[in-house]
């Protein structure tokens, strides 16, 4: 099985992302969600290829929508690298370049 690891930029993006549903829908909700972004993760961990190329942004940069969120990552030895997790609604160039 593959893992994945959080970039420090997508740690903190989780953690806005958590702050922000626990303001807006609660504190339950932030858990559901984080877990589901987990879920995510070890998915696209399994499967690297599940996500479309973002390579315009970045050399071996993957994007891969889920819900309200862009997952952006890179794959490596042990599994993948979460770089950013960035709404959906985000311009990523900014956000994701090396």
């Amino acid at each position: 099985m593959a893992d994945f690891r959080l970039s420090t930029r997508a740690a903190t993006d989780l953690g806005g992302i958590a702050r922000y549903t626990i303001e807006t829908f609660g504190v339950e909700q932030a858990r559901r969600y984080r877990d589901d972004l987990e879920a995510c993760f070890r998915t696209l961990a399994d499967n690297p290829r599940l996500g479309r190329s973002a390579e315009r942004l970045r050399p071996g940069l993957r994007r891969f929508e889920h819900r309200s969120h862009a997952v952006f990552y890179m794959q490596n030895e042990d599994g993948i690298l979460i770089v950013r997790i960035l709404h959906a609604r985000m311009e990523p160039s900014r956000g994701v370049r090396p």
